[in-house]
């Protein structure tokens, strides 16, 4: 009796979180779609930067402007496993909103760069910041949302990788010919810098059941590097890497 008691308490609480869902949700659909937009816009201006910033007889030009892409992705790779641990242990929109504004000051930044080297250095920023968002918002989305319901609603996230990425080749594309490059990365921050302070008026989800439920056990180190001996795990990163490898390739240089 007890026992049932404790489950109707578990999820009258996850009714309760659901309330909040919605907004949640549309919150982070609108940081998604920025996301991606801020990715493709410095892609979409390469040409402009590259001429910006090397002589036009360079041919090393495009292997320094290439750099500016592997500063993102290294550093979103090393940054993502040490945020996304931290969000296991604090408020995960407080995670949101922190890395929400630093990628999108990071952008602006990257308008106001005198040198390559001060351009390299916010893609950097900007790396950290979107490692920081990536593991922490789908388990936002998963705290608030029943289990019936999630694959639908990680499916309408996750559409703001293709409309964000092509309207990032889009926006970049009209804003820098009419304005400058600059100008592109001046405009995307100001969007992500409000939804990065609405994160923090949001509610951790963990907060309204963490009293009704008994807390998972911590997981060891042990259990991490178990990951790394089950093979379908090992296969499925091998071939994101493959994948992510080719399409971010494709997708930084198409425009040049």
């Amino acid at each position: 009796m007890a026992l049932c008691n404790r489950q109707l308490a578990v999820e009258g609480g996850m009714k309760r979180s659901i309330n909040g869902a919605h907004p949640a949700l549309l919150l982070l659909l609108g940081i998604n779609l920025f996301n991606y937009i801020d990715r493709q816009i410095l892609a979409a201006l390469e040409p402009d930067i590259r001429a910006s910033f090397f002589a036009t007889g360079d041919v090393n030009a495009m292997t320094k402007t290439g750099l500016l892409g592997d500063a993102f992705f290294v550093t979103y790779m090393i940054s993502a496993p040490i945020l996304g641990f931290l969000a296991d242990r604090i408020s995960r929109w407080v995670i949101v909103g922190s890395a929400v504004i630093l990628w999108s000051l990071a952008s602006g930044g990257s308008g106001l760069a005198a040198t390559f080297a001060i351009l390299f250095a916010t893609r950097i920023c900007v790396g950290i910041g979107e490692g920081g968002y990536g593991p922490a918002a789908p388990t936002i989305l998963s705290d608030v949302y029943p289990i019936e319901t999630r694959g639908r609603v990680m499916a309408i996230f996750y559409t703001a990788i293709p409309v964000g990425s092509a309207l990032g080749y889009v926006i970049g594309g009209l804003i820098g010919a009419h304005f400058g490059w600059r100008w592109a990365f001046y405009l995307v921050a100001p969007p992500g810098l409000l939804f990065g302070l609405l994160c923090f008026l949001q509610r951790d989800p963990r907060v309204a059941t963490h009293h009704l439920v008994q807390e998972s056990p911590r997981r060891s180190m042990g259990d991490y590097l178990r990951l790394f001996r089950t093979r379908s795990y090992l296969i499925n990163c091998v071939a994101q890497t493959l994948m992510t490898f080719v399409t971010g390739g494709l997708g930084f240089w198409a425009s040049a």
